[in-house]
């Protein structure tokens, strides 16, 4: 299995890690219609479009994980390719995948697997339910 992490000074970890949380909190945040919700606690992020959940992000550890909506296939090659992806925690493990926010997790794909889990979701919206905004990031 290939680890994308690279760096391996603890300190750079943190921070890196830290802005990875804060990069997926601030990308679902900027989906349109995108509603942040805390069901489970004020430990766990939850983003929805439409009332359904596109992201989890957690809060309280380290390095944090964000669980998202993803295609069968390639969900299924990211787990098995990287460390950094599981299945989905507490998910349908055939629609979901957990991604550990690892600092050497590129930031252009965290932004993409958002973007991508967003896009499933409102695929499956009724068409009255869909944002009328296209996601542009």
């Amino acid at each position: 299995m290939k680890n994308l992490s690279s760096n391996r000074n603890p300190h750079r970890q943190m921070t890196t890690s830290v802005t990875r949380r804060e990069q997926a909190l601030a990308t679902c945040s900027q989906l349109p219609s995108a509603a942040l919700t805390h069901p489970f606690g004020e430990g766990t992020s939850v983003f929805k479009v439409a009332g359904r959940m596109f992201a989890a992000i957690s809060l309280d550890d380290s390095p944090g994980r964000v669980t998202l909506k993803c295609d069968p296939g390639y969900g299924a090659a990211l787990v098995d390719r990287h460390d950094e992806f599981a299945p989905g925690y507490h998910m349908n493990k055939r629609h979901w995948i957990t991604v550990t926010l690892h600092p050497g997790l590129p930031a252009n794909l965290l932004e993409d697997l958002i973007a991508d889990s967003y896009d499933v979701v409102v695929a499956a919206l009724p068409a009255r339910s869909r944002p009328s905004n296209p996601v542009d990031l």
